[in-house]
C-alpha cells in the first residue's frame, strides 16, 4: 500500500517541457472580463431602476386601456400604428410616474411601501430620474404625434395633470382622487384618436357639412352630439367609475402608511370608515348604468347589458360586505373584486361591440382587427346559446338567420340576391 501511494504522484506528473504555456499573463483575462461584468451589472441596474421609476406594471395597464380604445374603432391591431400608440401611452405614463416620484421623495421615504423606491433609497439620483422622464415624455408624445395631434395633445395634458395637479393635491385635498381618476380615464380616448377616430362629432366631413348648413348654434350642437361616437366615452366612463372602489379599498388597507406620508386620502381622515364605504358603494352603483347605456346607444348588443349587470352585481356585493363590516379583509375583497371586474367588463364590451364587424367575407390579406379575434368566441356563444334551442318553422330551402343576439349577425348566403 505504501508503494502504491508513492507511485501515485508520479503517475499524474507531467514533464515540464510538455506543459501548455499561455501566451497571455493571467491578469489579462481578468482585466478583459471585469469591464464586461461591470457593464452587464450597470445595464441590469439601469433596467431595474427604469422599471421602478416608470411603475412598469401600472404603465403597462394604462397602455392596455389605450390599446382597447384603438382596437374599438375597428382598425387593424397588428400594425406599426397600433404599436406606436401603445408605446406612446406607455412612455408618457412612465414620464408622469417618474415626475411624481421626484416630487414625493421626502414623503416616500417615510412610508414603508415606498421607502425602497429608487429615489428615496438612493439607488437613483434626481438628475438621472429627470433625464429618464425627459426621454420618455419626448419619445412618447412624438410617437403619438405621428398618428394624431389630438392623441399627442391628450397625452401631454395627462402628463401635466398627473405630475402637476394630482401630485400637488395629494397632501392638500381629498379631491386628488377625483383628479387622478380623470387621468386614468383618458388613455382609451388617446387610443381612439390615434386610430383616426373622432372624439367629438363625425369627423372633418361632418364638421364641413355643419359649417355649410347654417344651422342655429343649438341645432348644430345637437347634430354634433348625435354624430359623436359613444364607444370611446363609454370606455372612459368605465375606467373613471372603476377607479373609486379600486383606490378607496386600496387606500383603506394602507391608510396608516398614507398617514405617515402626510397624504390627504379619504380613508386617512375617515377613522370609522363610513365615508369610505359610502363612496365605494356609491360609485359601484353608478357603474351599473354603463352596460345599459352602452346597449341604449347602440354601441353593444343586449348581451353586454346582461353580462355587465351581472359583473356590477358582484362588485356591489363586495361593496355591501365592506359597508357592513369595515375591516381590512373586506377592503381587500373589494380590491380583488375590482381587479377581476375591469378586464372582464372590457372583454365583454369588445365581444358584444356592434362596431367590430365579423362578416366572413372580409379581405383575407388585410391586417387582422379585434373583430377577427373575437369572431370565434361570438360563433361559439351563438352555438351554445339557449336562443338557438327555441322551436321554429323552417322551409327546406329557407335561409334561417340565427336567433342569438350575441353581437352582429353574419350575412346569409344568397340573402342579398333574394332582396334584389
Amino acid at each position: 500500500m505504501n508503494a502504491l501511494r508513492a507511485l501515485r504522484p508520479l503517475a499524474t506528473r507531467v514533464p515540464a517541457g510538455l506543459r501548455a504555456k499561455s501566451t497571455l499573463p493571467a491578469s489579462t483575462t481578468l482585466k478583459t472580463a471585469a469591464p464586461l461584468t461591470v457593464l452587464s451589472d450597470e445595464l441590469a441596474r439601469a433596467a431595474g431602476v427604469s422599471s421602478e421609476l416608470s411603475k412598469a406594471r401600472l404603465s403597462g395597464f394604462v397602455a392596455m386601456t389605450c390599446s382597447m380604445g384603438f382596437a374599438a374603432t375597428g382598425a387593424p391591431v397588428l400594425t406599426a400604428d397600433a404599436a406606436l400608440a401603445t408605446y406612446g401611452v406607455f412612455a408618457t405614463s412612465a414620464c408622469a410616474n417618474t415626475l411624481n416620484q421626484i416630487y414625493e421623495i421626502p414623503r416616500d421615504a417615510r412610508m414603508a411601501r415606498t421607502a425602497h423606491r429608487p429615489l428615496p433609497s438612493g439607488r437613483c439620483s434626481t438628475p438621472e430620474a429627470l433625464a429618464f422622464a425627459g426621454v420618455t415624455s419626448v419619445s412618447g408624445v412624438a410617437a403619438l404625434a405621428t398618428l394624431s395631434p389630438t392623441a399627442a395633445a391628450l397625452a401631454a395634458a395627462n402628463i401635466g395633470l398627473y405630475s402637476g395637479a394630482y401630485t400637488m393635491m395629494k397632501p392638500r385635498s381629498e379631491w386628488n382622487t377625483w383628479v387622478g381618476a380623470a387621468v386614468g380615464a383618458v388613455p382609451p380616448l388617446i387610443g381612439w384618436a390615434a386610430a383616426g377616430g373622432s372624439l367629438v362629432g363625425g369627423g372633418e366631413a361632418h364638421a364641413a357639412a355643419l359649417a355649410a348648413s347654417n344651422l342655429e348654434p343649438l341645432a348644430a350642437a345637437a347634430a354634433t352630439l348625435g354624430a359623436t361616437p359613444a364607444e370611446p366615452w363609454l370606455l372612459a366612463g368605465i375606467l373613471y367609475l372603476w377607479q373609486f372602489p379600486h383606490f378607496f379599498a386600496l387606500a383603506w388597507v394602507h391608510k396608516a402608511d398614507y398617514a405617515k406620508g402626510g397624504y390627504a386620502m379619504v380613508p386617512v381622515r375617515d377613522k370609522a370608515g363610513h365615508r369610505t364605504a359610502s363612496l365605494i358603494g356609491r360609485y359601484a352603483v353608478y357603474s351599473t348604468a354603463l352596460p345599459v347605456l352602452a346597449y341604449a346607444t347602440g354601441a353593444t348588443s343586449s348581451m353586454f347589458a346582461l353580462e355587465g349587470t351581472a359583473l356590477n352585481a358582484a362588485l356591489l356585493a363586495a361593496a355591501a360586505k365592506f359597508h357592513g363590516r369595515r375591516t381590512t379583509a373586506n377592503a381587500r375583497l373589494v380590491f380583488r373584486a375590482t381587479l377581476l371586474y375591469l378586464p372582464l367588463i372590457l372583454f365583454f364590451f369588445v365581444l358584444h361591440s356592434t362596431r367590430l364587424k365579423d362578416e366572413g367575407d372580409a379581405d383575407a390579406r388585410a391586417p387582422p382587427t379585434l373583430g377577427d379575434a373575437v369572431r370565434p368566441l361570438r360563433d361559439l356563444g351563438r352555438a351554445l346559446c339557449l336562443h338557438e334551442l327555441l322551436p321554429r318553422d323552417e322551409a327546406p330551402s329557407a335561409v334561417v338567420p340565427p336567433l342569438c343576439p350575441v353581437g352582429p349577425k353574419k350575412k346569409q348566403a344568397g340573402a342579398d340576391d333574394a332582396i334584389k
